[in-house]
């Protein structure tokens, strides 16, 4: 980790010596330019371009719009609407409202399926729960889905339970332990999945499973009730007994939380994914924030930026080790879809 080299904390808050500071660089600029302007052997000094955490997050949010499908249904007769990727929503009729009041004739509903974790990282939409006591965690995901609705201008409510059922799943690959978990009431969201509790009986909301017969034979659904609009979650805490540790991952000099992201991929879990969203100012590294990871685990780091208009990542193997410090040491330019290549074909 970068250790500090110079501190005047003590000093920070002081006006005299902030003017005497501002005093000496201003007269530092001066000879420095003075100096280049009489020195013709003195080469112009190159800027590189640096990393925009405002423009990766311009197009985290426009692979979210681009994304979202949109299904016209008649108000009043209620219907079910069905993604690309076979998610279904079945809504009863006079779900949709405005202060409380059924609305009638047509709305539009949208909807955004994620099922992959290509699309986790780059919707910036991964699997990161908030446990009741504040703690957080990872959790391992079977769908994420965001389901909105609107008339004309208007954003609508839900008034009455839709039904979300998933795309169908091999029996294999189903995971029994699966609940819902809710993060936020529009598009924009980026709050962290809580425990979902539709009903207000205290209770997490359990998912129903359903055998279906698919074009590969016999299948099985997930389904679950949605109460409001925004995004909502099929999830599992990622659950492991054995010793844990923290992880502090350092990043080549220039990026820090403002301008770039960085992921924490667990091998073989393929849905369980995690933003490593605190940055340490002081010790200039990502870490995250429970001292809850699995020592021995096999892992994928994935860190992310944009520069002027082209994507960087870099993606490191390891496996954690008590006290894990991983160090990025550059990144390398690459397209959105390889890039997003890379991420689905992860172990």
């Amino acid at each position: 980790m970068k250790t500090q080299k110079l501190n005047i904390t003590n000093l920070k808050n002081s006006k005299v010596v902030s003017s005497i500071l501002k005093g000496v660089l201003s007269l530092s600029l001066i000879a420095t330019f003075t100096s280049c302007i009489s020195d013709p052997d003195i080469e112009d000094v190159t800027i590189q371009p640096q990393p925009d955490g405002i423009a990766l997050n311009e197009r985290f949010q426009d692979n979210r719009i681009n994304t979202v499908e949109e299904f016209t249904i008649d108000a009043s007769a209620g219907g079910v609407i069905t993604g690309s990727e076979g998610t279904k929503v079945n809504f009863s009729p006079n779900s949709f409202g405005i202060n409380g009041s059924p609305v009638t004739g047509n709305v539009t509903v949208q909807l955004i399926e994620i099922y992959d974790k290509a699309s986790m990282v780059l919707k910036n939409r991964t699997t990161l729960g908030e446990k009741p006591n504040g703690d957080k965690e990872a959790l391992k995901s079977a769908g994420q889905f965001f389901v909105g609705a609107k008339q004309g201008a208007n954003d609508l409510e839900l008034l009455e339970m839709a039904v979300i059922t998933s795309r169908d799943v091999a029996p294999a690959d189903v995971d029994w332990d699966m609940k819902v978990f809710k993060a936020g009431a529009t598009l924009e969201s980026t709050e962290d999945w809580v425990e979902a509790d539709e009903d207000n009986d205290g209770i997490q909301d359990n998912v129903a499973f359903k055998e279906v017969e698919g074009t590969a034979g016999y299948m099985v659904t997930y389904n679950f009730e949605l109460g409001d609009f925004g995004w909502s979650n099929l999830d599992r805490w990622y659950s492991f007994t054995g010793p844990k540790t923290q992880l502090f991952i350092e990043v080549p000099e220039g990026y820090n939380g403002d301008n770039c992201a960085v992921y924490l991929y667990y091998d073989g879990e393929d849905t369980a994914i995690a933003r490593m969203d605190i940055w340490d100012e002081n010790e200039e590294v990502f870490k995250e924030h429970y001292g809850a990871i699995p020592i021995g685990l096999e892992v994928h780091i994935i860190m992310v930026t944009e520069i002027e208009g082209q994507v960087y990542y870099k993606i490191q193997a390891n496996t954690i080790v008590d006290n894990h410090i991983e160090v990025i040491t550059d990144l390398s330019p690459i397209s959105q879809p390889d890039l997003e290549n890379l991420i689905n074909n992860l172990p």
